[in-house]
């Protein structure tokens, strides 16, 4: 619990660590006087006992019907993505798609109005991995994967990686459940943003 006058609230105080999104869990409860249940990982990022990570790892997979698997480690400087399905567009099928912005996006893209960069990034074949300088180029655009110059930090982050995957066994790396897929499109189908789209191939073993 924070009692008393803790010296990381002390108004103008600036720390720079790297967090991770679990930290916030933990630090709320902290706040709450809560105590955290063994299950739950992050710290207490005001806590006495709180230690700066050299690395935070981040995920995304399935976003209701949209499947993707995208593992990224940040590090101090550096950000490292691998994308398992460079295949599939960062704007493939999703619930986003009446949007405005993604409406406009499509729209452009389809006007041959977006800049080189903006059609690739967002229709083309993504990278299988991707390394950002993120105080050089805090919007990434840059990727260093292919530079040489940081083959040895692109070695160290994949390597960080590959042990995170192994040591949580990361249940992206197996299939989802045809159980879960078919409660996933039986909500869905019968909704034109999802029956009109082109959709992941894994509903297919659903469709007539």
């Amino acid at each position: 619990m924070i009692k008393g006058d803790h010296p990381a609230l002390k108004a103008g105080t600036v720390r720079k660590e790297i967090i991770s999104g679990l930290d916030i869990s933990a630090t709320t409860l902290a706040f709450g006087g809560a105590e955290r249940p063994d299950y739950l990982d992050g710290q207490n990022l005001f806590g006495n006992d709180f230690e700066p990570l050299s690395y935070v790892i981040s995920a995304r997979d399935r976003c209701d019907y949209t499947i993707d698997r995208i593992r990224t480690v940040r590090s101090d400087k550096l950000r490292y993505i691998r994308n398992f399905f460079p295949d599939r567009p960062m704007l493939q099928a999703q619930y986003r798609d009446k949007a405005a912005t993604v409406v406009d996006l499509h729209r452009l893209h389809e006007a041959g109005e977006l800049t080189e960069y903006q059609d690739k990034h967002w229709f083309g074949i993504r990278p299988k991995e991707e390394l950002y300088d993120i105080a050089a180029d805090p919007y990434q655009i840059n990727n260093l994967a292919d530079n040489p110059e940081y083959a040895e930090a692109l070695k160290e982050h994949r390597e960080v990686l590959d042990a995170w995957i192994k040591e949580t066994d990361d249940k992206g790396q197996y299939p989802e459940s045809p159980v879960q897929l078919k409660a996933t499109y039986d909500l869905w189908i019968e909704k034109p943003i999802f029956k009109n789209a082109k959709v992941n191939p894994e509903y297919d073993q659903f469709r007539n």
